[in-house]
């Protein structure tokens, strides 16, 4: 079984080549970065969302090394669908294949996708790359456990992390064939093709899709019940799926809503410990994320009332299709609160804001609004004043101008700008 499984994913030993579907032309742009890492002594570690794309940059890596490497120099395994040992599957490798000892085998590329399923895949891992200097790993995986504490204690100085986020607007675009500049460029087009990345947010395989049924039974079986139902199952030994299943609906149906640990554990009837951990274990499969409520006054956040956001906006729209055209608001503030890596929103006494980001010694408020008119921009203003900020940002849906120390900016605008320049 392990011999059938192992040339069943190294179809190039005996093709020279990577067939087309697996490693298809367009390549993300954190590629080239990954890429150049192959250069690197350590260990490529690739952490990622399901379906973002994972596996096929490790078929485009392999696909670019074949150009100028002997195909059998390559391995590739994934422990996703197969249950294997990892140390029997690089033994199998050294005797079967190289058919000569590691230490003598020369330069050797290992591609390990999902290796988080592995057992004892940190110890095998450091084991291999200490006696065997020219093994060069590639490892993925669907989960932050790749960061586990024991993890990091045994790969410490081992490893070059690389994430490869859901896919971004202009990725989307550039996916497309849609051209952006001269005369192409127009705030209605730019609009209508926003709106339709945000439905499909994330996910290259599904770019080119027009069935809103088919998009959301995608994001919903390949991403959200993977997510639940066998991710963090198996990583986690948890067993609730119901609660694992309210709390995803929860966030998916509030985004950006702050959840009270108490008052779950109170309506569903469990402990607050099993709630906050089942939390932890989402965050870590990289399904949602949180903001923390920003202090200024203690230049510090506070741990209580955390705000939890999808981790991409396709999320929304295929848990409920009128929930994502209702909320816009929402929907656009999940977007802007993943692309701009948040950390903090600020609530105290009524007052709110979306996004606090720090920079330079400064804190940089954000808030997001569908659509915004004087008043909106005053009360921000105020807002501002409160956590002695000197300038803030509001991002809308489509406008765009300079208020007295507000930028205000169309989200669809946000990739193209760098922090420093939303102040400009």
């Amino acid at each position: 079984m392990l011999r059938e499984d192992i040339e069943r994913f190294n179809e190039w030993w005996f093709t020279g080549r990577v067939r087309g579907e697996l490693a298809p032309k367009y390549k993300r742009h954190t590629f080239k970065d990954i890429l150049e890492s192959l250069n690197d002594r350590r260990i490529t570690m690739i952490t990622g969302l399901r379906r973002v794309g994972k596996t096929t940059i490790l078929y485009q890596l392999i696909e670019n090394i074949l150009t100028y490497e002997d195909p059998r120099r390559l391995l590739y395994f994934s422990f996703d669908e197969t249950h294997a040992n990892l140390r029997e599957v690089l033994s199998f490798y050294e005797r079967n294949v190289l058919m000569k000892p590691l230490e003598e085998a020369g330069r050797v590329y290992v591609f390990l996708d999902e290796v988080q399923y592995a057992m004892d895949w940190a110890s095998t891992l450091k084991r291999f790359y200490d006696l065997y200097p020219k093994i060069k790993f590639v490892i993925s995986g669907s989960s932050t456990i790749l960061l586990s504490r024991e993890a990091l204690e045994k790969l410490a100085g081992r490893f070059t992390l690389m994430e490869l986020k859901p896919l971004t607007f202009k990725e989307f675009l550039e996916m497309r064939g849609i051209q952006i500049g001269g005369l192409e460029y127009s705030q209605r087009r730019m609009e209508i093709y926003f709106m339709e990345y945000l439905r499909k947010a994330g996910f290259p395989e599904i770019v080119d899709w027009s069935s809103e049924v088919k998009i959301s039974e995608y994001i919903r079986n390949a991403v959200v019940d993977r997510v639940v139902i066998k991710d963090v199952p198996r990583i986690f030994k948890t067993r609730d799926m119901i609660l694992m299943e309210e709390i995803v609906e929860n966030i998916l149906s509030n985004p950006g809503g702050i959840l009270n640990v108490n008052s779950m554990a109170r309506d569903l009837g469990r402990s607050k410990i099993t709630i906050s951990n089942y939390l932890k274990f989402l965050e870590a499969s990289l399904i949602v994320k949180s903001l923390s409520n920003y202090r200024p006054s203690k230049m510090a956040s506070s741990r209580k009332l955390k705000k939890f956001y999808p981790s991409t906006t396709s999320l929304i729209y295929a848990y409920s299709k009128e929930t994502f055209e209702e909320n816009m608001g929402r929907v656009l503030e999940t977007y802007i609160v993943n692309t701009l890596n948040a950390e903090y929103y600020y609530r105290m006494g009524g007052r709110e804001i979306n996004v606090i980001l720090k920079s330079d010694g400064r804190i940089i408020p954000v808030e997001v609004k569908e659509n915004v008119d004087a008043r909106d921009i005053e009360k921000f203003k105020g807002y501002m004043r409160y956590i002695n900020a000197e300038s803030g940002v509001m991002i809308t849906l489509n406008q765009e101008m300079d208020y007295g120390g507000v930028k205000i900016y169309p989200a669809y605008k946000l990739e193209d700008l760098k922090l420093k320049q939303l102040l400009a």
